[in-house]
């Protein structure tokens, strides 16, 4: 509650603060049984701090609570809808019944402490890694670096020990059998946090393409697939060229890797691509073997 108030009411007093948290808590059942007061809501800024590494900061000048969106904001977005469902479900402490939750059940995360701790100590990892289709499946030894997540799924960022030569990614969903060895690694210099980051930083998915170099594209999309595009942007570098009752049109600066191919290929009913010319033509090409594949029933892999 303490991290959506700052963020909705930048510079908010402490004052301020505790009344908003005392609204929301008025949802809750047990809402009796919590007492809000000053030093409660500083003890919980510091357990924010220390556990979500999120520092909530204090102006002098504004006399308010705000947050740096540099400071590390980003990072946590995609634990804030978890958490928030966590505390709509404790209001009533059952699953409501008008709650309709995918029947999915989520696969790998039981191996996210044990890859959290290897990865903060450098400790060399082994794992079963499963592939889609049962092939090649078989031990590995790696070095584990970073974690990602993209649309719901983690996956881990590191070296496999008999390739130190570049990083590569595995489904957490595929991983099996993991072990954290006692030994340790030395992680390579220009393999940084913050270089490993930076490298995703043009891309869209799960991979990084090292190679390829990120490329002007301009994007035109009807005004349904509009709204959808201005509501959820392909990427950071999205710019919004026309936006009118005929035409949605933006244009980004990204990597054209295989995740990104496959979500302009899930969108291609209501987009056109205006530039570059050869990516229009990797998915008209695309869409050509699709077609022949629906209209003769037999699979041709393509990709």
């Amino acid at each position: 509650m303490i991290i959506q108030q700052v963020r909705r009411n930048k510079y908010i007093s402490m004052n301020e603060l505790m009344n908003a948290v005392q609204h929301e808590i008025a949802y809750y059942d047990d809402r009796d049984k919590i007492g809000i007061s000053e030093s409660a809501i500083r003890r919980d800024l510091r357990e924010i701090r220390n556990k979500f590494l999120l520092n909530i900061k204090y102006s002098k000048a504004e006399n308010g609570y705000f947050i740096d969106e540099e400071d590390g904001m980003s990072k946590i977005e995609s634990m804030l809808e978890p958490l928030n469902l966590l505390s709509a479900l404790y209001m009533d402490k059952k699953l409501p019944d008008f709650l309709f939750i995918e029947k999915r059940k989520p696969k790998g995360m039981d191996n996210m402490p044990m890859l959290i701790h290897s990865i903060k100590n450098s400790l060399v990892t082994e794992f079963l890694y499963v592939k889609f289709d049962n092939s090649s499946s078989r031990t590995r030894t790696v070095e584990p670096y970073a974690l990602k997540e993209f649309k719901g799924g983690w996956y881990l960022l590191a070296m496999e020990i008999e390739e130190r030569d570049f990083i590569k990614t595995w489904g957490l969903d595929r991983i099996e059998n993991l072990w954290v060895t006692n030994k340790k690694f030395w992680k390579k210099p220009h393999y940084d946090l913050n270089d490993l980051n930076e490298g995703f930083a043009d891309s869209f998915g799960i991979f990084s393409d090292c190679d390829k170099e990120p490329e002007e594209v301009i994007l035109s999309f009807t005004p349904t697939g509009g709204k959808y595009n201005a509501s959820y942007p392909l990427h950071e570098s999205q710019e919004t060229l026309i936006d009118n009752d005929e035409e949605f049109r933006i244009r980004l600066k990204v990597k054209l890797t295989f995740d990104f191919i496959m979500e302009l290929l899930s969108q291609s009913e209501n987009m056109n691509v205006i530039a570059p010319e050869h990516l229009k033509n990797r998915l008209i090409d695309i869409h050509k073997i699709a077609i022949k594949m629906l209209e003769s029933g037999k699979n041709n892999f393509f990709l």
